[in-house]
């Protein structure tokens, strides 16, 4: 596990001085590397880090994972079982401020999240929102695992090495009346023991 620990540490010192992304990394506070358990049983991975977690001397995702375990309790429960990181290492911004990222970035960034893939090895990867599954989803699978314009939430995507499922974000969450909601979460609890979780 030590050497998956330095591992990663080394990873998180090359997204740090990375500048494959001029622009951005010009406009950046710091690289916002992933965290968590070197070995996971689960891999959170959403769009971009936060503002909040850029600001701050850790990890990505704390800030994630407290609202995502409002509808996963056993997140937080197992949260010492789970890794989490980003699509890119860096909060995507221009003079507007904010911003998705683009999808030179996305693919910029790439080579590291197929590194912590490497690294950490968890058996599923909970990708957060629509956008996050579908670029996991076609770089991580030969042929695409499902049709344009089909319905991802929550479906579970079996690769040889690991599953993927694609979770709903906190905010689309929020916007869903309460029985939606309760329909929601029972279906993420049986996904959550289906993960060992």
């Amino acid at each position: 596990m030590e050497d998956a620990r330095e591992q990663l540490a080394a990873l998180a010192r090359s997204e740090s001085g990375c500048m494959r992304c001029r622009e951005t990394a010009g406009r950046r506070l710091r690289a916002v590397p992933g965290g968590g358990h070197p070995h996971a049983a689960v891999m959170v991975v959403s769009p971009a880090p936060s503002e909040s977690d850029e600001g701050g001397a850790g990890c990505a995702g704390a800030a994630l994972v407290a609202d995502l375990a409002a509808s996963m309790p056993t997140l937080a429960e197992h949260r010492e079982r789970l890794y989490v990181t980003t699509l890119v290492k860096c909060v995507p911004r221009d003079e507007a401020g904010v911003r998705a990222p683009t999808a030179e970035e996305l693919d910029a960034c790439f080579d590291y999240l197929s590194r912590e893939l490497s690294i950490t090895t968890p058996h599923a990867i909970l990708a957060v929102g629509d956008e996050t599954a579908r670029f996991v989803l076609r770089k991580l699978f030969r042929d695409l695992p499902y049709a344009q314009g089909d319905a991802l939430e929550l479906r579970v995507f079996d690769n040889p090495a690991f599953k993927v499922v694609r979770v709903a974000t906190p905010a689309e969450l929020r916007e869903r009346d309460a029985r939606e909601q309760r329909a929601y979460v029972d279906r993420l609890r049986q996904l959550a023991q289906l993960m060992g979780l």
